[in-house]
Order: C-alpha cells, then sequence, then structure tokens
C-alpha cells in the first residue's frame, strides 16, 4: 500500500509541472484519485488489484481514473458486456406534410437505448494516461457486438486509444407503436450524451451498424465517435465505418450542443481520414454535425486539420427503387444546421459515390468534400473558411449497372444563407448551385450571400499544384484504410507545395464584405426582379439579355403544373389564391423562415437560378464562378431610391471584416511561419 500510495504522490507531482503549461488538460486535478494497475478486464478484482472496469465503477463522478507507468503501451482487452441496454439521450424525429412534400421535424431529445457497451457510467468521468508516453488501448475483444464506451455525461479522455468496438442495432420492438423498436447504432467507439474532450486519443476500426427500418430517429452515426459536444485536440479518427438505412459521420458526429448552453464543438489539429459510411441517405464520412439540432445556430469548428480520403457510399445490396431517391453528401464534412468555420485545414481526396438525382427546385442529392445540407427542413447559417486547401474531392455517379461518371466536387453551399471567405484558400470546385437565393428585402442584407472572393483565394486549383502528394505524405505505420484506398495504411496529412507555400501573412488584415437589401411599401409596386435583369444588361453589355430571359422565365411559368391529377396546368399560386404566370408576379412572400418550404416562393427561388445558369452560360470577362457576388452587387446597386422606381429604396454597405490570424502552430504542432510567410492548409513545410 505505501508503495502504491507513493507512486501516486509521484504522478501527481509531475502531472502537475507538466499540466501548467498544458491548455487542452481539461479539469482539474483532483486530490483523490483511482490507479489502475491490470490490463485484465475484471469487475471484482483481488485486493491490491484495480482494472479500468473497476476503477470506472468505482470512480466518484469526476474523479480521475490513471495508470501504473508498468502499463505503458498495454491493451485493456474487454471482453464483458457491462450493459446491454445503454442509455443515453437522442433526438426522435417526426415526419410532417407540407404543401412542398414531406418534411421532418424535431420531437425533442429523449433517453433512448444505446445497446450494448462494454463500459457504461452515468457521471462525469474521466480518464488520463498522459504519464504514459506510449499511451493506452482499450479494445473491444468480445464475441458480441458491443461498443467500447457510453458515457451519459461528459467524458474527458487523453492519451488513450479506442478500438475494435461495434455498435449494432438490435430489435427490442414489443408491438406498442410508443415504444422504441430498434436499439441504437451510434458510436462504435464511444458514445457520449455530454461534452466529449478528447486529447491525443485515438479512435480507430470501430464501426456502427443501423436498422433499415423507415423512421428517421434511428439513424446510424459515429463510426468512431458520438457525442452532443465533441472537443478533440491533436487526435487520429481513422478506418471506422458506419452502415444503416440513413447514416452520419463515419469517423465523427457531433449533435453540436442540444439541450445545453454549449455553442461550439472544435475539431484542433485531428487527422480524421480513411473512414466509411454506407446507406441509402449518407453525411459526412469524415465528420457530421447536426449543429444542435434542427432551429438551433450553433458552430461546428475544425482548425489545423486534415480530412481526407473518406467514403460516401451506397448500402450494398440496395434494390433500385430505394436507390433512386437516396442522399449522398460530403465525403469530408457535412454541417446540418448552424455554423461551420474551417480555418487552416486540409479537406482532399474525399469521395462520394451515389445514383444522382434533383429535386424540383433543383437541388442536388449528390455532393463531394465539404457540404452543407439541401432540404425543406434545414439550413446552414454561414459557411466561413480560410487558409485552407479543400480540393481532390470528387463524386462519383453510379447508373443502375455501376459508375458512369466522375467529377470533381469540393465545396457544396447548400441552403446556406452566408459563404464567407477569410482569404488565401485554395478551392477546387466551388459549387454555388444550391446556395439560399438573395432576398433583399429589409433587416435580410441579404442579396448578396457569396462573399468570395478575398485576398489571396484561388480556385480551379488541382491538388497535385497544392499538395506534394508523392514524398509529402504521412501515412500511419498501424492503422489500415477503410476509406478511399481500402487495406492501405490511412493518411494522417500532407506536405503543402506549389500555390500553397509561402503565402499567409503574419501582419492582421481584414476582408470586405458587401450587404444589400431594399425598402418597399406593402402597396408600391414591386418590379425588383425586372430591374435586377435590366442593370445586369447594361452593367455587363448584354443586348437583349433582360428581354430575353424574361420572356424565357413566363414561359416557363406558364408551362407548370403544380397538380397531374388535375384536368388542365395547374400553376403556382401567391399566398391569395392568384396564379402566378408573369415576372411581374413573381415575389418573395416569405414568411421568414430560411428554408424553401413555401410553394408560393418556388417562382422566386426559380428566378435567381434560372439567372445564375444564364450568367454562366455568357462566360463575362472577369466575372467568377461567384457570379453575383460582392463586386457585382457593390457595382449594380448604391444606396438610395431606384431610378427605375422610387418606391424601392436600396441600402448598399461595404463592411470590413478582421480576418484570422495566421495560426501560431500546425497540426503536429510546428511553429508558423517557416519562411516568413505561412503555408495554406494543415501543415506548415519547413
Amino acid at each position: 500500500m505505501k508503495s502504491q500510495l507513493a507512486l501516486v504522490a509521484a504522478i501527481l507531482a509531475a502531472l502537475f509541472v507538466a499540466g501548467c503549461d498544458n491548455a487542452a488538460t481539461p479539469v482539474a486535478l483532483p486530490t483523490v484519485l483511482t490507479l489502475v494497475n491490470s490490463l485484465e478486464d475484471l469487475a471484482d478484482p483481488p485486493d491490491g488489484t484495480v482494472t479500468l472496469r473497476s476503477a470506472l465503477a468505482a470512480a466518484a463522478p469526476g474523479e480521475t481514473i490513471r495508470f501504473d507507468p508498468d502499463l505503458d503501451g498495454g491493451v485493456i482487452e474487454l471482453s464483458i458486456v457491462g450493459e446491454a441496454h445503454s442509455v443515453l439521450k437522442g433526438e426522435v424525429m417526426g415526419i410532417r406534410d407540407e404543401p412542398s412534400g414531406p418534411v421532418s421535424y424535431l420531437v425533442g431529445y429523449f433517453e433512448r437505448d444505446y445497446g450494448k457497451s462494454a463500459l457504461y457510467a452515468r457521471k462525469r468521468v474521466v480518464i488520463d494516461a498522459s504519464n504514459l508516453p506510449a499511451g493506452i488501448t482499450f479494445a473491444w475483444v468480445g464475441s458480441d457486438d458491443a461498443r467500447v464506451l457510453a458515457v451519459y455525461d461528459s467524458l474527458f479522455m487523453t492519451n488513450v486509444t479506442v478500438t475494435g468496438g461495434r455498435s449494432v442495432a438490435e430489435d427490442i420492438s414489443t408491438g406498442d407503436p410508443d415504444d422504441q423498436p430498434w436499439t441504437l447504432g451510434r458510436g462504435g467507439g464511444l458514445a457520449v450524451w455530454g461534452e466529449a474532450r478528447l486529447v491525443d486519443c485515438t479512435l480507430y476500426d470501430n464501426h456502427c451498424v443501423g436498422d433499415f427500418e423507415s423512421s428517421r430517429d434511428r439513424g446510424a452515426f459515429g463510426g468512431g465517435l458520438y457525442a452532443n459536444i465533441v472537443i478533440l485536440k491533436n487526435c487520429v479518427v481513422s478506418s471506422n465505418t458506419v452502415l444503416g438505412g440513413g447514416a452520419g459521420g463515419g469517423g465523427v458526429c457531433s449533435v453540436g450542443g442540444a439541450q445545453t448552453p454549449a455553442t461550439v464543438s472544435t475539431i484542433d489539429g485531428c487527422a480524421i481520414t480513411g473512414n466509411r459510411i454506407s446507406a441509402l441517405f449518407t453525411y459526412g464520412a469524415g465528420v457530421y454535425s447536426d449543429g444542435g439540432g434542427i432551429g438551433n445556430l450553433k458552430t461546428l469548428e475544425l482548425i489545423n486539420s486534415t480530412i481526407a480520403r473518406n467514403v460516401v457510399e451506397p448500402a450494398p445490396g440496395m434494390p433500385p427503387f430505394l436507390l433512386a431517391v437516396g442522399y449522398w453528401r460530403g465525403g469530408g464534412i457535412y454541417m446540418s444546421n448552424g455554423f461551420m468555420r474551417v480555418h487552416g485545414c486540409t479537406v482532399v481526396e474525399n469521395e462520394v459515390s451515389g445514383v444522382p438525382r434533383t429535386d424540383s427546385l433543383g437541388r442536388a442529392n449528390l455532393a463531394g468534400g465539404i457540404a452543407a445540407t439541401v432540404g425543406n427542413a434545414h439550413s446552414v447559417e454561414e459557411m466561413v473558411i480560410g487558409h485552407s486547401i479543400i480540393a481532390g474531392n470528387v463524386v462519383h455517379e453510379l447508373g443502375m449497372g455501376g459508375p458512369v461518371n466522375s467529377y470533381a466536387h469540393d465545396v457544396f453551399t447548400g441552403s446556406l444563407l452566408y459563404f464567407r471567405s477569410m482569404g488565401y484558400n485554395r478551392f477546387g470546385v466551388l459549387d454555388f448551385g444550391n446556395i439560399l437565393v438573395p432576398v433583399g428585402q429589409e433587416n435580410w442584407k441579404s442579396l448578396c450571400r457569396k462573399h468570395y472572393p478575398q485576398l489571396g483565394d484561388e480556385n480551379g486549383v488541382d491538388v497535385a499544384d497544392v499538395l506534394d502528394l508523392t514524398g509529402g505524405v504521412t501515412r500511419s505505420p498501424s492503422m489500415l484504410s477503410a476509406g478511399v484506398g481500402a487495406g492501405d495504411p490511412v493518411v494522417l496529412h500532407y506536405a503543402p507545395a506549389g500555390a500553397a507555400l509561402d503565402r499567409i501573412p503574419t501582419a492582421a488584415y481584414s476582408v470586405a464584405e458587401v450587404f444589400a437589401e431594399y425598402r418597399i411599401g406593402p402597396n408600391d409596386t414591386n418590379d425588383f426582379l425586372e430591374i435586377v435583369l435590366g442593370r445586369v444588361e447594361d452593367h455587363y453589355g448584354l443586348p437583349g439579355f433582360a428581354a430575353t430571359r424574361k420572356t424565357d422565365f413566363e414561359a416557363f411559368l406558364q408551362s407548370v403544373d403544380t397538380d397531374e391529377d388535375t384536368d388542365g396546368v395547374q400553376p403556382y399560386l401567391d399566398p391569395l389564391g392568384n396564379p402566378i404566370l408573369k415576372l411581374a408576379d413573381t415575389q418573395w412572400f416569405g414568411p421568414p423562415e430560411t428554408w424553401p418550404k413555401e410553394v408560393p416562393n418556388f417562382p422566386y427561388i426559380e428566378f435567381w437560378h434560372q439567372l445564375d445558369d444564364a450568367l454562366r452560360a455568357q462566360n463575362i470577362p472577369g466575372m467568377g464562378i461567384e457570379l453575383l457576388g460582392d463586386e457585382a452587387w457593390s457595382a449594380l446597386f448604391a444606396s438610395g431610391p431606384l431610378s427605375e422606381n422610387s418606391d424601392i429604396s436600396m441600402t448598399v454597405t461595404t463592411e470590413d471584416r478582421a480576418a484570422p490570424a495566421l495560426l501560431v502552430e500546425d497540426q503536429r504542432g510546428v511553429a508558423r511561419p517557416a519562411n516568413g510567410l505561412g503555408d495554406i492548409g494543415a501543415i506548415e513545410a519547413p
């Protein structure tokens, strides 16, 4: 006993010294701790022996579990299902019919059965292996399927590897329609309803399998990690998989802070690579965030991280009639609600496969490297990207017999309010095709949604021009990819090259963003769309453009049949029941939601999409992929009444926004910059 107490005292002293300059240390060191001194998996070990299982059971909430130095580099092989019915909270979804079609909605967050876990705790758990140079591994090796650890509270864990977990949905139906019919296949390695704060951890070769029933409250999420709030620092999440009818987050799934005051999930200095999700509705093979759930405005932040070589694909054996209705988006990152910030990251070589289709508003079901939601029930507030490489991501279109087409696809803005570049990005393909259309009316400031390009930005880059794909790829010596190049060692990071080297200044700089809106009285004539066409024609020197666009758009309106079961053509109707057959009838009618679910708004949405298509076809010199972005709106309009219609008064402002500073360190902890100017992406070249 005396020797054990002396060892504890020595560890505490060493950790106190080491922790003084470690900002990532999650909690203050307690005066009492539990010291694991055995690799065995025993619930009731003999006197003098402390196992991980017994320590977890005995530790008070928040008490730190540490490890005897003799366990350095050891593997705790877990073979006991500690809890067959692990209870955590989870969302329950419903479906309601809207005029535009079925819309999912959030019923609420309730206690749910997550099924089998090797280890389970209903308290705050702190596991710290920072005193072990080689760390320690928790591995599920049991004959049954079970995740490694579930925590109904917050989990703080340092220097631990989690592997071998399998969270598999099991039928627990009772015949009562109000009862949960299946356990939730979530968090193959770790499932946490609280904050999961992991430092220097590795999650690999963990798996989730969900059910294939029709209800949307039982999706399979988080092959490596599923948590309400995610805080990852210097972690590796690789070689994990998710399979189900609906699936998200092959590596990491963050609910985003539902029912908590916490507002930000952060992934900093991490490698999330070589993960795979296979499903009918499939999102975010690397990272998925729900932004706190429908109607919440919480943030996913990625810093100094590599998100690479993850795969989104249909589940094997899906019949053709199901493949025709599926969604496959976000090979690297997918965001469903809230805010997304990406700073100093490398998002490359992720792949998405699926059967292509578009809905009645032209919204695509396939999207490549980074994707924001598209749908009637969700929107992402803003996507902010700076100092990042996002290139070399690919979409593979499948026919019923196999691949038929492949194309580069790197950023898909989806149902996004604002795209904001913070400058010095290297993009391959930026797809603004489904970004929410302008709503110029008072208090929206949203005529310009695409704040791109900014200082130092480039698009249309080839990934080989910005990364060293031959000698500059660092791979794991032990983990094998479940994603792109399945079976090959997973990529941890890439060295920058060419146009990514020595670009970012150390001095502070700002970006300029244009915001515009207009005011009009309720009984005044609103011909704003026709004025837009006229000004585009004049400014860009396009004779006949306005008249042609008006004629073509009105022909479209008069061809629409919203009810094929009724004789004759049934056009779109405004909120008063009047047909929308002319450009002058086409308005944004509200109400002030951010998603396009109200059918009277469909013509307005279609107008802007058709205008984008027409401008793209003109190949206007100097007009970038953003088409009508900051520069265009500031050139087309100025503040004050419009000369064409004084009932409409514009407000156009330019706002300077401070760009984020060059990050102090890169993904490996190497100081930035190395050569006077910083490199773009997650790694700073020497």
